[in-house]
């Protein structure tokens, strides 16, 4: 992940806007995080989509975005490289 420094809350990062990198479309906000419960490292989040596209793509559970694809949590967005191509 870019370069966050500090601890954020679940709530926290549900409130932000996901924005891809890739195209500055916003993709939705955070619905879920998977976590490694061995070593308590998340791995990947999934965004409740906002866009008709990704919907179609995904319709029930949004889409998710490997965590080493997250370029920087800030305190009004999260910005991720996310191409619907390859995922």
């Amino acid at each position: 992940m870019g370069n966050y420094v500090g601890k954020i809350s679940y709530r926290e990062l549900q409130d932000l806007e996901v924005v891809n990198v890739v195209d500055g479309s916003v993709l939705g906000t955070i619905s879920d995080l998977e976590i490694d419960t061995a070593s308590g490292h998340i791995c990947s989040i999934t965004v409740k989509t906002l866009g008709k596209l990704l919907k179609i793509l995904n319709p029930d559970r949004g889409i998710t975005i490997p965590w080493d694809q997250i370029i920087k949590i800030g305190e009004d967005v999260i910005i991720v490289n996310y191409n619907c191509m390859l995922n």
